[in-house]
């Protein structure tokens, strides 16, 4: 199979081997829209070969994730299988095995030089234990583990949140905080790049491009998460004998601006923590569409095409 080689403006590289997690996290951003269809799943073979396929650069990793991706039955034997001059970093609830981590993968395999942890280590609110979090953190960190800590900073219980940072850079711990996003208690949190696009009553044709490869547990790429997650128009699979590249970087139509997933379209740094980037462009929005007033009336949309309407994108 021929190599999939990148575009030049690519910022981010996502694998997410499932979508299964051992946490239950009422603000999850896996489940923002109610769209997330579970099941998908691909062998490690597959996993292995097709990861191997990708040129990337240094400064630009195969972000390992999921759901939580140390709960993917072969999650061990994929960070091995991936060839050794690929760069990965990893996101993680870290609810593992500490010891067995340790063994399986040595440090110097998730460590590059970046502004940030290469173990992307997520605290849950009310799920995780912070204490045995931070001391299993702290000990790989002494191994010499490029790890740190984030935290949703949800607007419940923000104080909490401060005070754990507080707590973490006392031990020594890298611990960020992350932009709550999406609706809470009749809010929607997030600074967005594009108006009326995520949560909207209303839903629009546009024109968008993606900066990102989104791979789902099966394989299959997307442009969006908000497309990922619904299981919603691939626009190609890792395995592909001939990637269609321009694909990937190019201009595509899409018929449902309005259920945009909060990831793609908010405003954050790029991988070089440079702020102003957002994973997704849009252009030549459209009217809304007569009839369909109400997103509740296509929660899920799943591949399926929304009825044809005479609305001109402008740009």
């Amino acid at each position: 199979m021929k190599p999939i080689i990148l575009p030049s403006n690519f910022n981010y590289i996502a694998a997410f081997l499932t979508f299964s997690c051992q946490l239950r996290c009422s603000y999850c951003i896996n489940h923002h829209g109610g769209d997330l269809v579970k099941g998908r799943k691909m062998s490690k073979k597959d996993w292995i070969n097709g990861l191997n396929r990708i040129q990337t650069r240094a400064d630009l990793p195969i972000t390992i994730q999921g759901g939580e991706p140390t709960v993917y039955k072969y999650f061990y034997e994929v960070i091995a299988g991936v060839k050794s001059e690929l760069p990965i970093d990893l996101l993680t609830n870290l609810e593992v095995d500490i010891e067995r981590f340790r063994n399986c993968i040595p440090p110097d395999r998730l460590r590059r030089t970046s502004p940030y942890a290469s173990i992307r280590v997520s605290y849950h609110h009310g799920q995780s234990d912070f204490k045995s979090l931070t001391t299993r953190v702290k000990y790989l960190s002494d191994l010499g583990y490029h790890i740190g800590i984030w935290e949703v900073d949800c607007p419940d219980y923000h104080n909490e949140v401060i005070v754990r940072q507080q707590i973490a850079h006392s031990l020594g711990i890298d611990y960020r905080l992350k932009e709550f996003l999406g609706p809470w208690k009749g809010v929607n949190y997030g600074t967005m790049r594009y108006d009326d696009a995520v949560n909207s009553p209303q839903l629009r044709c546009c024109l968008c491009r993606t900066s990102e490869l989104l791979i789902d547990p099966s394989g299959h790429i997307f442009r969006c998460h908000s497309d990922l997650y619904a299981n919603r128009s691939p626009i190609g699979h890792l395995l592909d004998p001939e990637p269609e590249l321009w694909k990937l970087g190019g201009w595509r139509e899409c018929s449902v601006m309005g259920k945009c997933n909060s990831c793609d379209i908010k405003l954050k740094t790029d991988r070089f923590q440079n702020y102003g980037h957002s994973s997704v462009e849009i252009k030549c929005i459209g009217e809304a569409y007569a009839g369909n007033q109400q997103i509740q009336q296509v929660i899920n949309t799943y591949g399926r095409s929304l009825p044809t309407t005479s609305s001109t994108p402008h740009a």
